[in-house]
């Protein structure tokens, strides 16, 4: 699939340093990391419409649009949420780390709920992804009926090769690390599926409109495989928020 990516980094940082200018973040918050958000960061993969089977077995329509590359990351969500005046979510407390968002910044967000998570979106003129969208992306390159599969195809991850995301390995807690992290991981730090897009499988679970109600897609570090085909979900309410769900953003 031909990529079409583009990177909205100067709108950001030009509203960032104007919510400064003006007085938009309060002393002492995280505005001025602001410089340091990435191209990475910011960046959007084009996901052309169509018709799917999604993993319900309802044939839906997908209209074209964009979604983020990656999990919105710690870095970003710091320097956009202290100039829009929106507060930080409570620090996850991994084992070993005081801060996650300052001492993660390149690691997906967590513990935000589905409103702040919208919030945040909104304040951008953007939005989190609908759960037909998430999926269509994910299947991107797949055949057949994609319930059972993962992002990168039918094979589970002991046999797909290499390492294919960040997820609780054997199901067993003391052998999570085996893909090298304990946690979440940086964003990005794992193949890119078909459709050029990281941590659909693993690293957090990601907070998607299903009609009327949040679900969780994709599995996360503190779940097993099976969270990581594409007919996992779980609801989550719109206050909920929890060290293993994060989100990325859609247009």
């Amino acid at each position: 699939m031909k990529k079409h990516c583009f990177v909205f980094l100067p709108v950001l940082v030009a509203a960032l340093a104007f919510a400064v200018a003006c007085g938009g973040a309060e002393p002492g918050n995280t505005t001025a990391s602001a410089v340091s958000v990435t191209p990475d960061d910011t960046l959007f993969q084009v996901i052309r419409g169509g018709t799917f089977v999604n993993s319900s077995g309802e044939t839906v329509r997908v209209e074209t649009f964009s979604i983020m590359v990656h999990e919105v990351s710690n870095r970003f969500y710091a320097s956009f949420s202290a100039a829009s005046r929106i507060e930080p979510p409570p620090d996850p407390c991994f084992p070993g780390i005081w801060n996650s968002m300052t001492e993660q910044p390149d690691h997906p967000v967590v513990n935000v709920s589905p409103s702040e998570a919208s919030e945040f979106a909104s304040s951008m003129n953007l939005r989190l992804p609908t759960r037909n969208e998430w999926e269509y992306a994910a299947s991107q390159g797949l055949s057949g009926a994609i319930a059972n599969q993962y992002p990168w195809g039918a094979l589970p991850p002991t046999e797909a090769g290499g390492i294919p995301g960040n997820y609780l390995a054997f199901d067993d807690w003391l052998q999570r690390d085996g893909d090298g992290y304990a946690y979440t991981a940086p964003c990005g730090s794992f193949p890119l599926s078909r459709a050029g897009l990281a941590d659909l499988g693993g690293n957090v679970a990601e907070m998607v409109f299903d009609d009327s109600t949040w679900v969780l897609k994709g599995g996360s570090w503190a779940q097993g495989e099976d969270a990581m085909t594409l007919g996992w979900s779980r609801e989550f309410a719109s206050g909920d928020r929890c060290w293993y769900a994060g989100f990325r953003l859609a247009r």
